[in-house]
């Protein structure tokens, strides 16, 4: 009996100490995603890159902030996410989410609490080809974007100008520029080169 018990513990120690000081094995996931997440992803971003940026996967508690009884309803979200959160480009308002795939009855909590939070939800099939102007012209719609409205300028650092009445060339393509007036946002009613590629290319800079 001695034997055994002595034959035992040295067996448990042997596989506490391998298991205390075994070499730690990491490694970075590739790819992330799975391919239809992936495809939908690519295809969302050509679609709308030029107004606004997707953050994927993002927990429903970073996006939306629960109140009095509404802490109580984001507690039900706690390890949930959402597939896609859109945001305009420029100053990072959330404008819409969407939802990939799932059953009818398995995305109605996320209706309801994107009501409740006043929030526009977007729910799409998972295939693996899709209409990008249309995927572009129905989330721009659902975020209040203009399909046709050039994307906001940010001021740039001076640069030397070409004659007022020569079209300069795109910084990005090297391409001519057409002249357009800026109809929303805080330069409305300035004029802006406009590459004349666009929206293949997005090359933009004010009229100074």
């Amino acid at each position: 009996m001695l034997p055994a018990a002595i034959g035992t513990i040295a067996l448990a120690l042997i596989i506490f100490l391998w298991l205390r000081f075994r070499p730690t094995q990491l490694e970075c996931k590739e790819p992330l995603f799975n391919p239809e997440f992936r495809a939908f992803l690519g295809q969302l971003d050509i679609a709308v890159r030029s107004h606004l940026i997707i953050f994927p996967a993002m927990p429903v508690k970073s996006v939306i902030l629960g109140k009095g009884g509404g802490k109580a309803l984001l507690r039900k979200f706690k390890n949930e996410s959402f597939d896609f959160v859109v945001c305009h480009r420029r100053d990072m308002d959330v404008l819409c989410v969407i939802k990939l795939g799932g059953s009818s009855t398995s995305n109605e909590k996320y209706r309801k609490l994107c009501q409740s939070a006043g929030l526009t939800l977007l729910e799409y099939d998972i295939k693996p080809y899709r209409d990008v102007p249309s995927l572009r012209k129905e989330v721009l719609g659902a975020c209040g974007i203009d399909e046709f409205e050039l994307p906001e300028v940010q001021p740039q650092e001076p640069e030397q100008e070409p004659d007022a009445d020569s079209s300069p060339d795109c910084p990005k393509c090297q391409s001519s520029m057409v002249l357009k007036t800026i109809n929303k946002g805080s330069h409305a009613g300035e004029d802006c080169w406009v590459c004349s590629q666009y929206p293949d290319c997005k090359g933009a800079r004010l009229k100074k």
